[in-house]
């Protein structure tokens, strides 16, 4: 694990952490402290999750049909056949490719995403590359006008994270994990107070008209009024800004266990939403929000420890992502 990038697999962490305890808090939690956290977390977590993917992004075809395709499919059939056994139907009712069910949007919006990472490997000088995020966060907000995108394959979700998907490809392109680590500490410490200036003021104007509705957080409709065009706006560029400001603060060393769930963060990813469909059966906590909130984090970070552990995504990649194919063709 000598050559690992561990900035990013400690980052992926922490953003995995965050996804589960998203997930928890709508079964686990309900009140003013919930939506407050909800609106804090949406603007970034899965921006930075995006960057973070493009930043180790290939044109692979295997990789992408074995770790991405394969397990879509399984897992959509799983949700499907779920589904249909609370319901009492036949098994195969209702199965479809055309609409991801739940967390699966990411893996089929990851497939498209990769498709175009041959174009951006000829993007070869800063100009070049700053114009392209550039209009592909001119097409993320261009993309809430358009009132089908969001059912032809999630494709609002799609282009409203494409310029962090760019960002990271270029990132990681120009090494800059390795360029943070050859800054001194005091170059560290005066950029993470810039960016930490423009998150807060970003975030002063995201609440500046209220509680920003979900449809924009969620990134997957369109506009109801030019109100949530400019919401979009802002949420974008403070999901920017939090994107800088984690990068550089996260360490770079080896941390474990985080940089093992890191490194694993696909199968705490296509796991954890049945732990979740579980509970949903269970009886709601008592005490509040002051004990269901702590109660959710706590169990998100269980979750991602047991979930991400080496052993689970060994087992995990083999049964899911055609390891066993592998095995067969041996």
């Amino acid at each position: 694990m000598h050559d690992r990038d561990y900035r990013i697999d400690n980052l992926r962490c922490l953003l995995i952490v965050l996804v589960v305890f998203c997930h928890l808090l709508v079964v686990m939690s309900t009140g003013p402290l919930t939506g407050v956290l909800y609106q804090v977390i949406y603007v970034f977590h899965m921006p930075v999750f995006v960057f973070v993917t493009g930043y180790f992004a290939r044109w692979r075809p295997q990789r992408i049909a074995c770790g991405l395709l394969l397990p879509y499919v399984e897992f959509q059939l799983l949700a499907c056949l779920w589904g249909n056994f609370l319901m009492g139907r036949v098994w195969w009712w209702g199965f479809t490719l055309l609409q991801p069910s739940w967390t699966l949007w990411y893996l089929l919006t990851c497939v498209f995403w990769y498709a175009t990472t041959p174009l951006l490997t000829e993007v070869r000088t800063p100009r070049a590359r700053l114009a392209v995020v550039a209009a592909a966060f001119a097409a993320s907000i261009a993309i809430g006008w358009v009132p089908w995108a969001a059912d032809a394959y999630d494709l609002s979700r799609m282009v409203v994270l494409y310029p962090f998907f760019c960002a990271g490809f270029f990132a990681g392109k120009m090494g800059l994990s390795a360029r943070i680590d050859a800054l001194g500490s005091g170059r560290r410490v005066r950029l993470c107070t810039v960016f930490a200036a423009l998150v807060a003021v970003l975030m002063v104007l995201h609440y500046a008209h209220g509680p920003c509705p979900k449809e924009v957080l969620y990134r997957n409709t369109p506009y109801a009024n030019s109100w949530e065009c400019e919401a979009r706006v802002i949420v974008q560029l403070a999901a920017g800004a939090w994107c800088a400001l984690l990068v550089v603060m996260t360490p770079g060393r080896h941390l474990s266990p985080a940089s093992m769930v890191g490194r694993n963060s696909i199968s705490v990813y296509l796991l954890h939403p049945w732990c979740i469909r579980i509970l949903r059966f269970a009886p709601p906590l008592p005490g509040g929000e002051l004990v269901q909130v702590p109660a959710a984090l706590a169990l998100a970070v269980v979750l991602a420890l047991a979930l991400g552990n080496d052993r689970v995504c060994k087992v995990f990649r083999h049964v899911f992502c055609g390891g066993w194919l592998k095995l067969r063709a041996e």
